[in-house]
């Protein structure tokens, strides 16, 4: 999980169906919110890639999450 304009972004690896060998990529967005609460603003999957490798899964769902925030919580990150 790192830091992204005011936002954490976490990428997981999450396993395919039993007896598949290969992953997929969850991509999360949170964000502080008051009295030390977190938010979840985001959960970002893409069903049509998957890998062979569960660190390259998470890598990708990370980066889908840093895309995400650039993107579509520009405006919402600055204010």
């Amino acid at each position: 999980m790192e830091q992204h304009r005011g936002y954490w972004i976490h990428g997981s690896a999450v396993p395919g169906p039993p007896y598949t060998s290969y992953w997929k990529s969850l991509g999360t967005i949170l964000k502080s919110g008051r009295s030390g609460s977190v938010i979840e603003v985001g959960r970002l999957h893409d069903s049509g890639v998957t890998f062979d490798m569960a660190e390259l899964a998470e890598w990708y769902g990370l980066e889908l999450s840093r895309i995400a925030v650039d993107q579509c919580f520009e405006c919402a990150g600055n204010g």
